[in-house]
């Protein structure tokens, strides 16, 4: 009986790590748009985009900000 590998023990741990940052950026930037969405904000994708791409300075400002959008 032979096993075969796992198809991410070929791709190693070096780069499941980058994945996972990516799966994160994904869901926050998916919640903040969703969060910006349920406040009527005009501008949900943008602020989605800003967190994706903006990463924690746009985590921060959206967080701070969140109360008057949508106003």
């Amino acid at each position: 009986m032979t096993l075969t590998p796992l198809p991410l023990a070929a791709i190693g741990a070096g780069s499941i790590f980058p994945l996972l940052l990516l799966l994160v950026q994904l869901a926050i930037a998916y919640l903040v748009y969703r969060d910006a969405k349920g406040r009527n904000s005009r501008h949900a994708l943008a602020w989605a985009l800003g967190a994706f791409f903006g990463n924690l300075v746009v985590w921060i400002l959206y967080y701070v900000v969140r109360d008057e959008v949508g106003r």
